[in-house]
């Protein structure tokens, strides 16, 4: 009985140091999209297509992969058992697509545009157990000189 108490004390442990290390790193990763949102601010998204009689445009995109910790797949187990929203996926994805943008932006930052028409996002959800989602974003960036 003793060795059994001894490794439920050890996954317990084990359990919520890697919660703890998972909530810090998804804490440190939403500070530094909503630094990197607000810097980036100035250059607008518009889900209108692009008409090349405009301006000159160039195509942009990025991409990225995001995974859950494993507190995050454990809660999304249980709560797929009972039905309802998986909450701790629904961060995991609102992460993913914003750090999406994010790069999107970086993308068109590098060429001097400051708008980015036609954005379109897709999402895919990687992994046997679907322990990763990807995001890929795509648009037409301008160099728009009326907006500063």
């Amino acid at each position: 009985m003793d060795a059994f108490l001894f490794k439920i004390a050890i996954f317990a442990i084990l359990f919520a140091v890697g919660w703890g290390f998972g909530r810090h790193t998804e804490q440190k990763h939403l500070k530094a999209l909503n630094d990197e949102e607000k810097r980036l601010a100035y250059i607008r998204l518009d889900n209108n297509r692009f008409k090349s009689s405009d301006h000159l445009g160039q195509l942009v995109s990025s991409n990225v992969v995001i995974s859950h910790d494993y507190f995050k797949y454990v809660i999304a187990n249980i709560q797929n058992f009972f039905g309802g929203r998986l909450t701790s996926y629904e961060s995991v994805v609102e992460r993913a697509r914003r750090e999406a943008i994010i790069r999107l932006k970086q993308e068109a930052e590098k060429i001097g545009a400051n708008h980015i028409m036609g954005l379109r996002l897709s999402t895919t959800e990687l992994g046997m157990q679907g322990g990763m989602v990807e995001v890929f974003a795509y648009g037409t960036a301008i160099i728009n000189h009326h907006i500063k």
